[in-house]
């Protein structure tokens, strides 16, 4: 168990150094998908709420240390990696492969919602209306990650859910 955190540790890092330095730079009306909440409906949906919680509270940290707003970005990643949390699966059951990815997806796009959303609240460099940094770049943001994560299944994701 042990090597397995410190497995998903490290692609939480690889993440969240993808995320400030790749990621960030692909925007379409200044909003950008979200590699952090990909891994937190991952982790969140194997591992259950306390695991998404805390991966999200670490990869907030390391993208607040990376992009210089650390509290806002933990507050983010704790509250995606709590939300996500809700969509766990836990490994008794029978659930098929697909059942597992519908719930990732769902884990990703309300993880992505969300810490959209606590962004949008704290940081506004735009001077948009927050109604409008929430609906509608929200929505946007979360269909780009949603995206990413139908991109990482079929490169990544699809050897480790099957199992």
């Amino acid at each position: 168990m042990a090597r397995n955190v410190f497995v998903l540790l490290l692609v939480l890092l690889i993440v969240c150094i993808m995320q400030v330095l790749g990621f960030s730079r692909l925007t379409l009306f200044h909003t950008a998908p979200d590699a952090l909440a990909v891994f937190l409906g991952f982790s969140a949906v194997t591992l259950g709420r306390n695991a998404g919680t805390g991966f999200g509270f670490l990869g907030g940290m390391l993208c607040g240390i990376l992009t210089g707003d650390i509290g806002l970005h933990m507050l983010a990643g704790t509250t995606g990696g709590f939300i996500a949390g809700s969509f766990h699966i836990p490994r008794d059951s029978h659930a098929t492969p697909s059942q597992k990815m519908r719930r990732i997806y769902g884990a990703t796009a309300s993880a992505a919602f969300v810490s959209h959303t606590v962004l949008a609240i704290g940081l506004n460099p735009l001077g948009l209306s927050p109604v409008y940094r929430i609906v509608v770049l929200g929505l946007l943001a979360t269909l780009f990650t949603l995206m990413l994560a139908f991109v990482s299944n079929l490169l990544i994701l699809k050897n480790t859910i099957s199992d």
